[in-house]
Order: C-alpha cells, then structure tokens, then sequence
C-alpha cells in the first residue's frame, strides 16, 4: 500500500499544479474548447454514410480473394433488385398489359441496366440455311388479345432454360429481375433509385389487386442503410432526452442539466470531427456511436458533479471545492475513461476494418470526452452562482440512501451470502453459456413488420431462395473449357447441388448451351441437356456465332480467355450454422467426388458463404477482443493500484455480470453475433469506472482513517450515490437501443442494461465483500467487532 501511496500522491502533485491552471485561465481555455469544438462540428457536418457493403474478412483472405477476383472478372454478384408475384391474374389479358407497362417504367429508370421478365424475354431459334442461332422477344409488343397472350405464355413455359428462374412451373408464381449499374449500386445514389423502383410496384399493386413481393441484396441493403441513416437521428434524440430526464429527476435542478449537455454536446461533435479526419463514413456500427458517448459522457458528470457539491457542502467555498474536486477525483476520472477507452481500443487492433473503424474513433473520442469534462465541468461552475440548499437535496434522498445502507449491511455482514449467491449465478452462467451458438442470418436484424423477411419466405418456398451462391471452375490455362469433359462435369456439379433443398435452379454458359441443344431438336423438352458427343460436332457450327444477347451471357458467365466459367445458384438464407454445414459436408465434398484431383480448381464463393465466414470470424475476433479488453482494463487499473490482489478484486465484480448475461443468452437462445457479442468488452470498459471510484476512494479514505471498515462504509457513503446514479444513466441510455427496428441493436440494449444493472449490485456488495476479506490491515479487532460498532454509522 506503501507504493501505491506514493505513486499516487506524485501524481496527485503534477496533477495539483495542472488544475490550478484550469481555473486561472479558464477564459482562454473556454475560448479555445468553443473554437475546437465549432471546428470539430465543420467536420463532423461532412461525414457520409457508407452505402458499398463493409467487408469484415481481412483483405488478405484467401476466400476474400477469390471473391474479389470473382467480382473483377464477372461483375457483382448482388446487383438484382428482384420483384416476386404469385397470382393467376397476371395471366390474364388487362393485368398482363399493366404489367408489361411496368416492365418498360422500371427499364427507363435512370440507374436500371436491363429486366428481365415474361414480358421481355426472348426465344432462341435455328436457321438452318445458315447453320446458326438467332434470338427475338417472345412479345415484340404489348400482346393485344387473351390468345396472343396465351400464345407467348405457352412459349416461355416451353423453354426449360427459364424454368426455375423467371417461373414456377408448379404455380403462379413469377419473378421480375432488375439489375442495377454498380455506380448506383454502392452510392447514395440506390437510396433515391430503390424508392422509386418500390413506388412503381406499388402502383401496381394498388391498380391491380396483384400482391408484390420484393427482394434481392439491393433492396435489403438499401432497407438496411435508410433505417441505419434514420435511427441515427432517432437515437441521438432519445438519448439526450433521456439523459435529461434522469438528471433532472435525480438533481432536481437545471444547472447540473445544463452543465451535461454542454459535454455531450461537444463529446458528439468531437467525435464526428475524429470520423472526418480519419476519413472514416458512417455504418451500421459508427451510427451508434453519438447515442453511446452520450452515455457514457454522463458518469464522468455525475461524478464531477456530485463530488463539488459535496465538498461544497464541508467547506463552505466555491473556488476551493471545485479545486478539491479536481485534485481527489481528477486522477480517477482519467484512469476511468482509460479503462473505458481500453474496452474500445481493442477492435482497433484488429484485422476487421468495420471494428477498427469503430474502435479507433470510439476510444479516441472518449479521451477527448475526459478533457471535455475535466476543463468544462469546473469552468461551467467557476462562473455560476454556488450550490443552495435546493440543488444539493439530491445527496440526502431517503429511498437511495435506504438502499445503500441495505447494501452496505448485506456486504459487510453477510458476506457468504453475497458469495454464495454470485457463485451460484457463475455456475448458471457458465452452464448457459454451454449452450450458446454462433448462429446469423443475412437479414434476421431486420424486423418483420419491414417486410424483408416475408417477402424472403415467399421466394424461398417458390424459388429455394435469392442470396447469391456462386461456384467458379478454372482449367488454369485458355480455351480450357471448351473441353467437353470439363463441361460435363460441371453439369453433374449443378445437378447434384440443385438436389439439396435450400439451393435453387442454377444459372451459367451451360443453361445456354442446353437451351440452344433444345432449339436444335425443335424445342423438344427432352434435349434440354449438353450435346451428346455424336451431335457435338454439328452443334458447334450453329453456336460458332451467338445470337444477339448472347455474347452478354458469356461475358457474365465466361471470362474472356475462356478459361473460367461462372455457375450462379440462388440460395435460402439458411443461416451461418447451415451454410457452413452444407459447405462441409456436401458442397466440397461434391465438388471433390466429381472433379477429383486434377489441374481444374474449383471455387465456392459469393455473398452467401462470404458471410457465414464473416459471422464466425467477427465473433472469433470479438471474443479475443474480451480477453485483450480484460488484459488491458488490468493495465490501466496498474497505474494506480500496484497491489496484483485490488487489480484481480477490481475485475471480479465486472466479470460476474459478464457470465450471467452470457448465461442468461444461453438459456433463453439468443444466438452470438456480432450485434450481442460486442457488448461484453464495451460493458466491460463502462462496468468498471465504479470499480476504479470505490476502490480510489476507499484507498484515499485509509490514508485519513486506517480502519478498513471504516474506510469501507465512508466510500460507500460519498460514492454510492454517484455509483446509483450512473448505472441508472447507463441503464435508461443504452435502454434506447430498444426502440430500434434492428433486432441485433434490440438485444444489445437490452443486454447490456441487464449487464450494467447486474454489475451496480455486484460493485455495490461483491467489491465491499471481498476489500473486507483481501485487503485489510493486521489489526486488534475482528471484523465483527468493527461492523457491530459501525452499525449505528449505517443507520
């Protein structure tokens, strides 16, 4: 104790001399934080939404590579906007022109490459004069009676190649397929194109009776970014006025009000000025950044706060209580918001960009917040009149200070009680914790009431699903596939994994070649399949020439050497367990039984598979990030505690609600995923201010009082208070995570309310417990002895 008393009492000397000086420049200093901050929120107003798609893989992955090189050679695989009907209506002739009318709107569209639909798809047809293909749009116009209707109708179900693709030959059901240029594709641009695209099918609907359905990765990924953009605003919003109401309610003045908003204020438009400099735009993770240092901003308030009245109240004198306020709590404050920090820095180191982004700009912006605070907070009050009477009622509230003396006797004189409880929540958490699995889907953050998700069961049970699912096979050297043996075996490929139930009807040069085999036997259904080798030789004088939109088709499915070809499944969002599964124990298993050990590679990527290795990465990352955030919350706690024994006391508290919450996950199914795993080391960081103020506190407390339970209930007396009352900040500010419409974001405010409210009673009655047990003095008395005579100090 000896050490940690003289580290602490040269710091608390630099640090004695540093804020001397805050107050006697505190106009300068106030001039300069109001231009600081005017310039951090020039910068912060430039910040962007990021709309193109946030890798998590490292760029260095080798499945991150393929898909990269896929992209380069194919083009994207996520750029169809698809629209869904089931209804015999469409059939008929008024409703038919309604929809091909459609079909032209959505072509005009300015950002639509090409749609694909009944109404403008085209017939392959042999001229045998010339020994080639040709193609023509099976409705040249608008057909003009029920029979020309049924005519074309008759054709399109004919050709298998559109069988499983544009119609479901066992109902009504039909899709309609809008790609999108990439240039709108991963712009603000696709947020002005989507509505529109939505608002003709609408019209549609509402002209027809025709129920539409929509989805593909434009869409949900547009969904996704206009909800991400809105809750910004309705979170920033909600916390501030949270914030406010629990100020008010516990201050019961305007002033320790005012005081916080100006913080959080500067906290905010410091952030996003970091954001800009850092060249950093806003996604789905950096959105909740403003409403979280909001939040965590408010405790070091508080805090600040608290501790000037109270001296305030014993000495009778401004100036000195906020220079007392500076001097005791100054050094603690900072090693908070370094423990704070420290559960943020570590995603930054990381090899996930959207972590690192977060964790850079997250930690850094809750140093400035500590600076903020700590220069703000006391020139605010420098130049406002001192507390009255009223506005320090708050520190004698009967129903908080009857809680505290319950928790006070419970930790003091029950001590096995409190550790028997907590060992028994550790045995249920590590048991529930047993039963957690990683386990998420490309769309289940979003809510039912948007949509997304029925409209993702009705093309799931008409057409096995839309997520992109892609299958590259390179011969390693040019024209390789023009082999027919390489061709062959790629059809037995397609055929075997088209008989698993969440993987679609496939598209690739193949679905060409067995349509134009097809045409070539006068459009028998039976020849929908590869030329056998004895038609190989005549077949190859008609495809020498492609008819017209077919030279699109091999761009799309072939590379130009013609050494590697495209095969594109359309899957169920079958989550990241099933993926994972399938990949293992059918689809590479498959891919080696056909192909076997020869110069052809065989590729499975595509945004399916990518993100099922994304989800089990980022959690992979995450937990690692726990242990780092444990490692490095320990480090920062060094500073000022040399005893190993209070460093191990001060994380035990915060661990225990970590297990529980873990536990409780367990129990009640809620899956890992990034949205609920990172929770664990940002409540880690925020948990443990109260540790690090109770244990400052009751430290400084020995020096006056060497009596450890004296020292004990003293601390709990002076923090408790600011103990209650940041955890009922932190609790009601990250509650507002609930009225998200994401069901990740949902559960992170939910958990980790859970979690802070379990860590104020563990910090409340775990931490006294074990500074009684572990950290006491040698001395006459028992501790019985001490807590009976203290007794009456309690009440």
């Amino acid at each position: 104790m000896q050490a940690f008393f003289k580290r602490f009492i040269r710091l608390r000397t630099y640090w004695g001399i540093f804020v001397e000086h805050i107050l006697r420049f505190r106009l300068p200093i106030l001039i300069s934080l109001i231009l600081l901050t005017s310039l951090m929120g020039y910068w912060g107003s430039k910040v962007t939404m990021k709309y193109e798609f946030a890798p998590v893989i490292p760029k260095d992955d080798p499945d991150m590579v393929n898909f990269r090189n896929f992209k380069k050679t194919f083009g994207e695989d996520g750029n169809v906007f698809i629209i869904g009907f089931n209804d015999k209506r469409i059939y008929q002739l008024p409703y038919f022109q309604k929809y091909y009318l459609l079909c032209e709107k959505l072509g005009k569209i300015e950002g639509v490459r090409q749609v694909l639909s009944m109404a403008v798809l085209k017939e392959i047809l042999k001229d045998d004069s010339t020994k080639t293909f040709y193609s023509r749009p099976i409705f040249a116009r608008m057909p003009q009676s029920q029979t020309e209707l049924d005519s074309g109708l008759a054709k399109i179900r004919s050709i298998k190649l559109y069988e499983g693709q544009i119609f479901n030959k066992h109902n009504n059901a039909t899709i309609l397929g809008i790609t999108i240029e990439k240039s709108y594709l991963n712009s603000a641009k696709r947020l002005k194109l989507t509505p529109q695209i939505i608002a003709l099918a609408e019209t549609f609907e509402k002209e027809t009776g025709i129920k539409v359905h929509f989805g593909g990765l434009p869409y949900v990924r547009s969904i996704t970014t206009g909800k991400v953009k809105d809750e910004l605003q309705l979170f920033l919003a909600a916390s501030i006025i949270v914030t406010s109401l629990v100020i008010l309610f516990f201050f019961r003045s305007w002033q320790p009000l005012v005081v916080t908003l100006s913080v959080i204020t500067c906290a905010v438009l410091w952030a996003l000025g970091i954001m800009y400099l850092f060249g950093y735009q806003i996604t789905g993770l950096t959105g909740l950044l403003p409403p979280l240092l909001i939040v965590i901003a408010v405790p070091n308030c508080v805090y600040l706060i608290n501790k000037y009245q109270q001296e305030y109240l014993k000495i009778q004198n401004q100036r000195e209580a906020i220079l007392k306020m500076l001097k005791e709590l100054g050094l603690v404050t900072i090693i908070a918001n370094l423990t704070t920090a420290a559960g943020f820095a570590v995603f930054a180191f990381g090899n996930v960009d959207l972590l690192s982004e977060f964790g850079k700009v997250m930690s850094l912006s809750i140093l400035a917040t500590f600076f903020i605070s700590i220069t703000l907070v006391p020139i605010i009050y420098s130049f406002l009149p001192a507390p009255s009477i009223k506005t320090t009622k708050h520190l004698e509230v009967r129903y908080i200070k009857s809680f505290l003396n319950f928790l006070v006797k419970v930790a003091l004189k029950h001590k096995k009680w409190v550790y028997a409880i907590n060992f028994l929540i550790i045995v249920l958490g590590l048991w529930g914790m047993s039963m957690l699995r990683p386990l998420a889907y490309l769309v289940d953050d979003l809510p039912e009431s948007s949509g997304v998700r029925s409209d993702l069961r009705f093309f799931e049970q008409n057409f096995k699903g839309i997520m992109p699912l892609e299958v590259v096979i390179d011969t390693k050297k040019p024209k390789g596939l023009r082999k027919r043996g390489v061709l062959a075996k790629a059809d037995s490929l397609e055929t075997e994994l088209t008989k698993l139930k969440e993987i679609g009807k496939p598209l690739s040069i193949l679905s060409y070649l067995k349509s134009a085999n097809q045409v070539y036997f006068n459009g028998d259904t039976n020849f929908y399949a590869l030329p056998d080798s004895r038609n190989w030789i005549f077949f190859q004088q008609y495809v020498r020439r492609r008819p017209d939109g077919a030279d699109n088709l091999s761009q799309f499915f072939v590379d130009s050497l013609e050494q590697k070809m495209r095969i594109s499944f359309k899957a169920a969002d079958m989550g990241s367990i099933r993926v994972r599964e399938l990949l293992e124990t059918k689809i590479y298993p498959t891919i080696d039984k056909i192909f076997g050990k020869n110069n052809v590679e065989v590729q499975v990527t595509g945004s399916v598979p990518i993100f099922a290795k994304s989800n089990r990465y980022l959690i992979d990352n995450l937990m690692s990030s726990i242990l780092i955030a444990i490692c490095l919350v320990a480090l920062a706690n060094s500073l000022i505690f040399t005893n190993l024994r209070l460093i191990i006391i001060s994380l035990i508290p915060n661990i225990i609600p970590m297990i529980a919450t873990a536990g409780m996950m367990g129990f009640l199914g809620i899956p890992l995923k990034p949205s609920t795993m990172i929770l664990f080391s940002i409540v880690l960081g925020i948990a443990i201010d109260d540790t690090i103020h109770f244990l400052a506190h009751y430290r400084m407390q020995l020096d006056k009082d060497p009596d450890h339970i004296h020292a004990i209930i003293t601390t709990l007396k002076e923090t408790g208070f600011s103990m209650i009352y940041t955890s009922i900040v932190l609790i009601a500010g990250f509650g507002i995570f609930t009225l998200s419409e994401f069901q990740g974001t949902i559960s992170l405010g939910l958990l980790s309310a859970t979690t802070l409210f379990v860590a104020m009673l563990t910090n409340l009655t775990v931490l006294p417990a074990l500074v009684m047990n572990f950290d006491q003095q040698k001395q006459k008395k028992t501790d019985e002895d001490y807590i009976q005579e203290s007794d009456h100090e309690v009440e």
